[in-house]
């Protein structure tokens, strides 16, 4: 889950608290981070990037 990436660059409140806000107002998770304005849209497509996640994971 793309979420679960974000916590290690915003902490597991905020993350947390982005996946609720996406899952009550059927919004991306892309959608919620950047409304929430703990992340930027430079710095969330980095960290949620899939490909950067499964060469990171596979380390």
């Amino acid at each position: 889950m793309l979420v679960t990436a974000l916590s290690p660059a915003i902490g597991y409140d905020r993350a947390s608290t982005i996946a609720h806000k996406a899952d009550e107002e059927g919004t991306t998770l892309r959608e919620a981070a950047l409304a929430s304005g703990f992340v930027s849209a430079e710095d969330f497509d980095r960290i949620a990037d899939p490909a950067a996640m499964a060469q990171s994971s596979s380390s």
